[in-house]
């Protein structure tokens, strides 16, 4: 192998071979990790393409222009970092169906957690693609050519990088010149979508990588420091209002107030997907919701990075998570006056979050606080035992716990359940706990993962029916309601065919439809089949309270005759009145209506403003100065 790489070296050491030869293996290695990532994702953009190309053609100019030993290691820190974070985006993609902006990084602590579930749902190419691609740089790192020795002879690749810079300055002009082409099609935004970065993944069908990554650190981590960047924010406070005044005044209606004065405890539950909740395996869930407000067409679009914190903090603030690169967490020092807790607070409610995880995760000790909370109570304080913490009802069955949750009202207790999550297998923690509890179980449905999903959605299903007991017990239940969300579909499945058949759909896009509830003893029992997202939870459970919250939201409450209902996603998609729209295509028509390229263009229209206000909420603190 080494007398072999020598033999190569010197076919590269040669004057004309080191501008072809030399050029190509250099270029082509950089190309390749674009063409790689685009195989991967299954995307199909001839923009992206040519950005990569003139990327290549860029970086290769610039390390083949510099001297061997600091090309050569130049070339080897670019070549595996861009590789790196290629898989990484790849990874990413195959699991939460979008992709990362550098920030996202910071979050990679909490995902160790799942590291070795996620891992097992990459398939066998993505690992043989990998090494190949590592081998491919190892081998280009070895044969570095040697320039020649007259410095004169290598700026002829500097002229070349210099030519690549002009022309990706020109291109992204040149792809908005294609934006007449269809008026009506998301796709065809590209001026709006390249300039706004709202979503990686939709800057990405226009740019590839390489161009999105240069995008990302120059709008989202370096432009954000400068002067310019401050003022522009001053702006956003009248955006903000000219969206929420194209709405009528709100107004009561006949929902207002039908579980008033009552404790809350609200539920997220974790991956508790709508096909999971049947008669047989999880009953009392079954029956809360034929006897509560059932919100039978309620969808949790995936906003930013981190499905579980995106409902979380959508539920509590009625925003989403940023889908700029900024974290939430940039945010916790803005005023959430508007919030859940925030709100029934101005009532005299104690509010406090109970979950099996640190505080630290996802920095929920601090978040909590600044949407409201008076504290995080975790189990991890009171229980080592991994057995305790797999326990849903781990909060009733600890005494110190169990009289925190029970203090003197009015309360509002938000319980984040945990063990629906991923991953489906046998060997998986809380699958683990469940089965033992359920060992019939292992045999009762089809495969190892639905196996796993039925008997830990029932584990969650178990949490349910001893709050209610504790509650009679107590002689809380008519003092109570009860409210079920979930933050996402069971996204860690990986058969997806078997996952599209159990929830009757056939596309991503409709898998986002989640279950959503709200019960109370002596309350109405309904059924709403109006289209509805996260961001429509906060206003609706508000006016179901009785609460009078003087400020708007970017949802609206479900009950106000004059709203439609629809649900808006980050990729530009959207739900309303029984039809699904998505990159040009209708998914769903229900109705068998005629769906007119008007309606598509005013939902397109303000499904762009929709998100582009939740991230201006966030960024010009608008709840600091609102009425309120």
């Amino acid at each position: 192998m080494k007398a072999f790489l020598h033999k190569v070296q010197n076919v590269f050491d040669k004057p004309l071979t080191y501008y072809l030869i030399g050029f190509f293996a250099v270029f082509a290695s950089f190309f390749a990790i674009e063409l790689v990532l685009l195989s991967m994702l299954g995307a199909d953009t001839l923009f992206g393409l040519v950005f990569g190309f003139l990327w290549s053609t860029l970086l290769a100019g610039i390390v083949l222009f510099l001297p061997r030993l600091a090309g050569r290691i130049v070339f080897g820190v670019l070549y595996f970092a861009l590789l790196l974070w290629a898989l990484a985006q790849s990874g990413y993609y195959m699991v939460l169906d979008n992709m990362m902006w550098v920030s996202t990084t910071t979050l990679a602590k909490e995902g160790t957690t799942f590291i070795g579930d996620v891992l097992s749902q990459f398939p066998a190419f993505w690992w043989i693609i990998a090494t190949v691609m590592i081998a491919l740089g190892v081998v280009i790192v070895c044969i570095f050519p040697h320039p020649p020795a007259k410095p004169l002879w290598r700026f002829p690749y500097l002229a070349c990088s210099a030519l690549c810079i002009i022309g990706l300055c020109f291109l992204p002009k040149l792809i908005f010149s294609q934006d007449t082409a269809n008026n009506y099609n998301a796709s065809s935004s590209y001026r709006a979508t390249y300039n706004t970065m709202y979503d990686a993944k939709e800057v990405y069908n226009i740019t590839g990588l390489y161009q999105l990554l240069a995008r990302d650190i120059w709008v989202n981590e370096l432009y954000p420091l400068t002067p310019g960047y401050k003022a522009a924010l001053s702006k956003q406070e009248n955006e903000v209002d000219a969206f929420f005044n194209k709405r009528g005044e709100k107004k009561p209606n006949e929902m207002t107030g039908a579980f008033a004065d009552k404790n809350v405890i609200l539920v997220m539950m974790e991956s508790m997907d709508d096909w999971m909740i049947t008669p047989q395996d999880t009953p009392t869930l079954y029956q809360l919701m034929q006897e509560g407000v059932n919100f039978t067409n309620f969808y949790t679009p995936g906003y930013g990075n981190g499905r579980t914190l995106n409902s979380e903090f959508c539920m509590n603030t009625g925003i989403y998570l940023p889908t700029t690169s900024n974290l939430v967490f940039d945010y916790v020092t803005n005023d959430f006056n508007q919030s859940l807790a925030a709100q029934l607070g101005n009532l005299g409610y104690d509010s406090r979050v109970f979950h099996y995880n640190k505080p630290t995760y996802y920095s929920r000790n601090v978040l909590e606080s600044a949407m409201g909370y008076s504290e995080y109570v975790s189990y991890m304080n009171y229980t080592t035992d991994k057995q305790d913490l797999c326990n849903e009802q781990y909060f009733l069955d600890n005494e110190e716990i169990n009289n925190i949750f029970f203090r003197e009202g009015p309360t509002l207790n938000t319980i984040l359940t945990r063990a629906a999550h991923l991953g489906y297998t046998y060997r998986e923690i809380t699958g683990y706990y469940a089965l033992k509890k359920y060992p019939e179980y292992k045999t009762l449905y089809g495969s190892e993962e639905e196996n796993c999903a039925r008997v830990k959605a029932k584990v969650v299903d178990d949490m349910f029916k001893q709050l209610l007991n504790a509650l009679t017990a107590r002689g809380e239940l008519e003092n109570t309601v009860i409210i079920g969300m979930t933050d996402h579909y069971t996204y860690g499945y990986k058969n997806v065919e078997e996952l599209y058949k159990h929830s009757s759909v056939n596309s991503d896009l409709l898998l986002e439809k989640t279950p959503c509830f709200i019960w109370s003893v002596d309350g109405p029992s309904r059924q709403v089949d109006k289209t509805l997202s996260t961001a429509d939870f906060l206003p609706t459970v508000l006016n179901l309270l009785g609460v009078d919250s003087p400020y708007n939201y970017l949802g609206q409450d479900a009950f106000d005759p004059d709203y439609q209902g629809y649900a808006l996603f980050p990729d530009g998609s959207w739900i309303c009145d029984g039809v699904a729209w998505q990159n040009g295509k209708i998914l769903m028509n229900e109705k068998d209506r005629t769906v007119s390229n008007t309606e598509i263009h005013n939902m397109q229209t303000l499904s762009q403003e929709f998100r582009a206000v939740s991230n201006l909420l966030l960024t010009s603190n608008y709840y600091k100065n609102a009425p309120g």
